[in-house]
C-alpha cells in the first residue's frame, strides 16, 4: 500500500525525533560514565587534563607561528592564502583533538571515548568547511589584489562570489553534520534540489547578468573609459556593473546594455591598440608613364617615413582599375589614439598631394569616353586634333 506525502513526512519527522533521543541518550549515558570515572581515578583524570592543555597550547603556539609567517608574506601570493588555514583554526579543535589524545592515553571508558570521537566528527567537518571557504575567498580576492583593482564594483563582485560560495560550503557541512548526527538526509537533498532548480528558472537572467558581470570584472575584456565596438553601437565604457553595462556613444546618448547580452557579441577594445594599420588605395591616370609609376611607392615611402608617429610598411602597383592605375598602401599609425591616427594620416594626405602635383602625376576620377561613329561605320577620333581636322573637312 503506498504511503500519503503526509504519512511519509510524518515518518521522516518522527524517524529524526528518534534520532535525536538516541543522541541525547548516548550523551546522557557517557556524562554518567565519565562522572563515574573521575571519582574513581583522579589520577588519570588529571594526567588526561593535563595532555589536553598541553596539546592544545602547543597547537596554539604553531597557529601564531604560521600567523607570523602570513604577516610576512606577499598578499598576492600562494603562500599567503594556504598559510591562512591555521588563523581559521579555532582553540575548541585544538582542545577536542587534545581530548581525544588524553583520553586514549589514559585508559578512560571507551564510551566517554566514542563520545569524544563523535564530538570531533562534529567539529572537523565544520572546520573543514571554515577552512575550505577561507582558501576560495582568498583565492578569489587573490586575483583582485593582483591586478592592483580597487573599484567597487569589482569588490561588490568579490562580496557576491563570497556569498556563493558560503552558501554552498556551509549548506554542504550542515548536510554531513545532519547525517552524522543519524539524521534521514535523503529527502533534504531532494527538496533543496528541487527549491535550487526553481529559484534559479525563475532568477535565471538575473544570475546570467550576475555572473556575466562578474566575469567582465575579473576577465577585463575592456574597462571603464576604454572605446568599444560591439554589434552597432560604438562608444567610450562609462560604467561596468553587476548587471548592466553603459556606453557613451559617439552620438552623445548612452547605452545601456545587460551583461549576458554584452558578452554575446564579439568586442572590440580599440584602447588596447598599440598600432592603427592603415591600408589604402591611390588612382593615377592612365596616362601617367612607367617610370614615373615605378617611382610612386618611392614617394609614398618617403613621405610616411619623414611624418612622426608612423610607420611605412609597404607600397605597391597593385593593379587596373576601371578608371585608374592602382597603388596600395600600408603603413601603421603608432599610437592607439583615434585623433592621433586621424592627425597622421591628414598629415600623409597633403604630402601626397603637394608630392604628386609637384612631380605632374594626376589623381585619377571616375571617367568614361564617349565614341562616335560617322555615317559609313567608322570611329570619330576624339582627340583634338582629329576633332579639329574633322571640322575643317565638313561642310558648313
Amino acid at each position: 500500500m503506498s504511503q500519503t506525502p503526509d504519512s511519509a513526512a510524518s515518518e521522516a519527522l518522527n524517524a529524526m525525533e528518534d534520532n535525536v533521543q538516541s543522541v541525547v541518550e548516548q550523551g546522557r549515558t557517557a556524562f554518567s560514565v565519565f562522572m563515574d570515572w573521575i571519582s574513581e581515578d583522579t589520577q588519570a583524570v588529571t594526567l588526561a587534563l593535563a595532555i589536553t592543555l598541553g596539546v592544545a597550547v602547543a597547537a596554539t603556539l604553531v597557529k601564531w607561528g604560521i600567523s607570523l609567517l602570513r604577516q610576512r608574506a606577499d598578499k598576492t601570493s600562494l603562500a599567503y592564502v594556504f598559510l591562512g588555514t591555521a588563523d581559521r583554526m579555532s582553540a575548541m579543535t585544538f582542545l577536542v583533538i587534545g581530548a581525544v589524545i588524553g583520553l586514549g592515553a589514559t585508559g578512560a571508558p571507551s564510551t566517554v571515548i566514542d563520545a569524544v570521537w563523535y564530538v570531533l566528527g562534529l567539529i572537523v567537518i565544520i572546520q573543514a568547511a571554515a577552512v575550505i571557504r577561507g582558501i576560495l575567498v582568498d583565492m578569489v580576492q587573490r586575483r583582485a589584489l593582483k591586478r592592483s583593482d580597487t573599484r567597487s564594483a569589482v569588490w561588490n563582485g568579490i562580496a557576491i562570489i563570497k556569498w556563493a560560495i558560503s552558501t554552498f560550503i556551509w549548506s554542504a557541512a550542515l548536510l554531513l553534520v545532519l547525517d552524522n548526527a543519524g539524521v534521514d538526509i535523503t529527502a533534504l537533498i531532494a527538496g533543496l534540489g528541487i527549491g535550487g532548480i526553481a529559484i534559479g528558472l525563475a532568477a535565471q537572467g538575473l544570475f546570467s547578468d550576475l555572473f556575466a558581470g562578474v566575469s567582465i570584472l575579473f576577465d577585463k575584456p575592456f574597462k571603464r573609459d576604454d572605446f568599444i565596438e560591439f554589434g552597432d553601437y560604438l562608444g567610450t565604457v562609462s560604467k561596468i556593473g553587476l548587471k548592466t553595462t553603459r556606453i557613451r556613444s559617439l552620438s552623445g546618448e548612452e547605452v545601456i546594455i545587460r551583461n549576458t547580452n554584452l558578452l554575446d557579441e564579439t568586442i572590440r577594445n580599440y584602447q588596447r591598440l598599440e598600432e592603427r594599420r592603415w591600408r589604402f588605395r591611390i588612382g593615377v591616370t592612365y596616362q601617367t608613364p612607367a617610370d614615373q609609376l615605378e617611382q610612386i611607392p618611392d614617394w609614398i615611402e618617403t613621405i610616411v617615413d619623414e611624418t612622426e608617429q608612423v610607420r611605412f610598411e609597404r607600397a605597391h602597383f597593385a593593379g587596373f582599375g576601371d578608371s585608374a592605375l592602382e597603388i596600395e598602401v600600408v603603413c601603421h599609425a603608432q599610437s592607439m589614439e583615434y585623433m592621433i591616427y586621424m592627425d597622421v594620416r591628414h598629415k600623409v594626405n597633403i604630402a601626397l598631394v603637394r608630392k604628386f602635383a609637384e612631380e605632374g602625376v594626376e589623381f585619377a576620377y571616375p571617367t568614361r569616353t564617349l565614341m562616335l561613329a560617322r555615317d559609313d561605320g567608322s570611329v570619330i577620333d576624339p582627340s583634338p586634333t582629329d576633332a579639329g581636322d574633322s571640322q575643317k573637312g565638313e561642310p558648313s
